[in-house]
């Protein structure tokens, strides 16, 4: 993914985050809006059907039901009912909470009764609502009032009323609370994404460039080494030709280990692409045979040849398949005891051209199986100290062959041996 791709896909992520929030602001806005707009009807309907109780308690039941601007609003959350008619407050109480319960108001509000003519304030109370709504109220019995010849009008605040309908949209508020909880998950989860693979790709980038950087000493040591090993004055000297080998031949592994490192490097870069073309298996095993022949032959070991395909042609990439069978080679040897035995196999199961890699080694234990194809893992090799490497040659073989649409089988016994399998799938 190019630097502009990223880029691209960070601002229509951002966008989409943003868009989302702010949708969820306007749901929610919109959500308040309408459950105001419920809860103003509602308290009209209790507040009118309190005035027209409170009116057939005075026998004015028709004043109340004709008059205009009956109630009020003065506030958000102040109601004014206009009676012009004498309020009892044992009726008033009992009536707006019968009401509010109906219209299943259940929201702590004050209700104030004033005097028509002067405007005083002549009765308050606080009610507490939410009550135990299972328990009905019982009207109070009939109550005289002490004032015939005063006309009242009286107002309800709710001074929880934004508290109220924020816990009637609970569910809603909920919902998108996690919501965008999740986008913001997800744009930590792909801000992190991004930034590993960006690290990744730097990270990458230097190592490339660092064993690029590599080669060139490790090919002048390579060819120092190869004029001291011929020289005289050293090939007559014991001391100084095992020094010269020894130069030598960890300059060759120093190389080998570079290679795999930049093969691994070329793998995971966004222009790695196969060469395939027709193959013989044969072929390739005879070519690498003879180095791996050398080494194993100064242990006292054998290689064992069985190539038994009739059918040895497949469709690949030599480069890349032949450091697989290098590698697997290698790691034969590598973890094998001290007189190394591998035997090479190859035959015909179905379609599929395979070939098997088996040696009598240290094995792998079966908790380890499931982990050798990770990068860096390695296999712990119990009392065989000399085994070096990076933990990259497996990952290297399970990538190629992945790429190439082969299978590849690892069966192994601690202690008695291991057996790699692929399959050759054309």
């Amino acid at each position: 993914m190019s630097s502009l791709q990223v880029r691209i896909l960070v601002f229509l992520g951002t966008a989409s985050i943003i868009g989302i929030i702010l949708m969820q602001y306007f749901y929610l806005q919109a959500n308040y809006n309408k459950e105001e707009v419920e809860f103003n009807r509602s308290v009209n309907i209790a507040l009118k059907s309190t005035a027209e109780y409170l009116a057939r308690k005075q026998n004015s039941e028709k004043i109340v039901k004709d008059k205009k601007g009956l109630i009020k609003r003065e506030a958000s959350n102040l109601y004014q009912v206009n009676m012009e008619l004498p309020i009892v407050t044992e009726y008033l109480k009992y009536s707006l909470e019968t009401e509010f319960d109906k219209q299943n108001i259940h929201t702590p509000f004050e209700v104030g009764i004033y005097n028509c003519g002067t405007n005083d304030l002549i009765y308050y109370e606080f009610n507490s609502m939410p009550q135990d709504t299972t328990t009905k109220m019982l009207e109070p019995k009939k109550v005289r009032n002490n004032k015939k010849n005063l006309n009242h009008y009286f107002t309800v605040k709710f001074p929880d009323k934004e508290s109220f309908i924020y816990q009637e949209m609970s569910s809603v508020i909920v919902f998108s609370i996690l919501l965008i909880i999740a986008c913001l998950i997800f744009a930590g989860a792909i801000f992190l994404a991004l930034r590993q693979k960006r690290y990744s790709e730097m990270m990458r980038d230097f190592v490339n460039n660092m064993t690029h950087e590599f080669k060139t000493p490790i090919s002048s040591i390579k060819i120092s080494s190869e004029v001291l090993l011929h020289h005289p004055v050293v090939e007559s000297d014991a001391r100084l030709f095992q020094y010269a080998k020894i130069i030598k031949d960890q300059n060759q592994r120093l190389n080998d280990q570079v290679e795999k490192v930049l093969q691994i490097a070329k793998m995971e870069s966004s222009t790695f692409s196969l060469r395939k073309e027709e193959l013989h298996l044969h072929q390739i095993i005879q070519e690498l045979l003879p180095s791996y022949e050398m080494r194993v032959q100064q242990l006292q070991g054998e290689i064992i040849k069985n190539l038994q395909a009739e059918r040895d042609n497949f469709n690949g990439d030599k480069f890349h398949f032949t450091n697989v069978v290098s590698n697997l080679l290698d790691n034969a040897i590598k973890y094998s005891k001290l007189i190394p035995k591998v035997q090479i196999n190859t035959y015909l199961k179905n379609t599929s051209l395979v070939l098997e890699i088996v040696d009598e080694g240290i094995g792998i234990k079966e908790a380890e199986l499931a982990k050798l194809f990770e990068k860096f893992y390695r296999v712990s090799t119990g009392d065989v100290h000399n085994v070096k490497g990076f933990g990259i040659g497996l990952y290297y073989v399970k990538r190629i062959c992945d790429a190439h649409n082969f299978e590849v089988i690892i069966e192994s016994e601690y202690t008695k041996g291991t057996k790699v399998r692929i399959l050759l799938k054309n």
